[in-house]
């Protein structure tokens, strides 16, 4: 988790200054993907929101659906974002956030340093 607050926070600090350079600076963060080095640590990284995929119906992701958010971002589609964080789960951030899926909120409140 404390790799993704460094990425977010310097996403976040240098959006201005790039900006100004005509470039644009953005990031994901992703759920649980199934890459060979998340099978490596499969326990820790791909069991991470079992129960709320299991709840939503939804599968760990694939590599390809993180690259396509990954596409946007970098697409003329994107060319007035900047400075964003687009989380790509499947919704267990924002559940956490809005309570609907209880177990993801104390996760949540530590990204979120509450």
């Amino acid at each position: 988790m404390f790799s993704k607050q460094a990425v977010c926070a310097y996403v976040a600090t240098q959006a201005l200054t790039l900006r100004a350079r005509g470039i644009r600076i953005n990031a994901i963060c992703p759920g649980a993907t199934d890459t060979p080095l998340a099978r490596a640590n499969a326990e820790r990284w791909l069991g991470f929101g079992t129960d709320y995929r299991e709840a939503a119906g939804v599968e760990v992701s694939q590599p390809i659906e993180q690259a396509g958010p990954l596409l946007f971002l970098c697409s003329d589609a994107a060319s007035s974002i900047t400075g964003t964080i687009l989380t790509a789960d499947h919704g267990y951030f924002t559940a956490g956030v809005s309570g609907s899926f209880p177990a993801a909120t104390p996760v949540v409140t530590f990204m979120l340093g509450r």
